[in-house]
């Protein structure tokens, strides 16, 4: 029965190398020095793993049900495999990886930030979102941390945590449903366009400092659509409601 390769020294632990080949059909025989493929090196379990995402093709997700483990654990697994291959030259870039799409649920988050961060883990920490129009929309963790990014708002610092946060305060503080406000169209703050206790004006001026008066960027239509992504809010025209689902969980708490 054939055996698999030994690639490490039972000694020293140093790798291996092929120093004899030789044919089976015919008995030729080669001697020398023979480097063995970098994949020789991999352990049954990383070798195992590898097959299984080649299989898969790719898919965390289905990893993730195969093998039983969190989506940050197999990001990491693939990280020092990658590593181990000389992909990534060194092991702080390789565990980027594992951290670039994966932020964890802290026990100061919100209720809604806890949803957005389960289901953007579970895409990847990166997903296309449909705005109400119907035009797609990609969404992402900052760098920062801080919260999203989105290729349809430009301008920095206007998806963070906290305007999350102040999207469902103002609709709940409206019995559930409030308007969304016209931030785009250029309205001042405290105009019939733009209330104060609307969306976009109450995070413009809680969040953002905008004071009565004053114009103020217009990042609403992403933020509804997020929220209706994560099954907290409709996202309907001209307005934004929770759901009784949603209201339920926030009352338990």
């Amino acid at each position: 029965m054939d055996k698999g390769i030994v690639s490490y020294c039972p000694t020293c632990k140093d790798e291996l190398l092929a120093t004899r080949l030789s044919c089976r059909q015919c008995d030729l025989e080669l001697t020398g020095e023979f480097a063995l493929s970098k994949f020789d090196y991999l352990s049954d379990e990383e070798h195992d793993f590898v097959i299984s995402f080649l299989k898969l093709q790719g898919s965390f997700k289905s990893l993730q049900s195969e093998k039983h483990i969190s989506y940050p654990a197999a990001k990491k697994k693939l990280a020092n495999i990658l590593l181990k291959l000389g992909v990534q030259d060194d092991n702080k870039q390789a565990l980027e990886i594992s951290r670039e799409f994966f932020l964890p649920i802290e026990t100061t988050d919100s209720l809604v930030i806890k949803k957005i961060k389960e289901k953007l883990n579970d895409s990847g920490g990166k997903a296309t979102i449909t705005l109400f129009r119907g035009d797609p929309c990609e969404i992402w963790y900052d760098s920062n941390k801080s919260g999203l990014v989105s290729p349809k708002i430009p301008v920095p610092n206007h998806l963070t945590w906290e305007v999350f946060d102040a999207a469902i305060e103002v609709v709940i503080n409206n019995g559930g449903k409030a308007v969304k406000g016209k931030a785009r169209s250029g309205a001042k703050l405290g105009s019939g366009d733009l209330p104060v206790d609307s969306v976009e004006g109450y995070i413009a001026h809680k969040v953002h400092g905008v004071q009565e008066g004053e114009t103020a960027f217009g990042p609403g239509f992403v933020i509804c659509a997020i929220l209706d992504w994560i099954e907290v809010c409709k996202n309907q025209r001209g307005y934004l409601s929770i759901t009784p689902e949603f209201l339920k969980e926030v009352d338990s708490i």
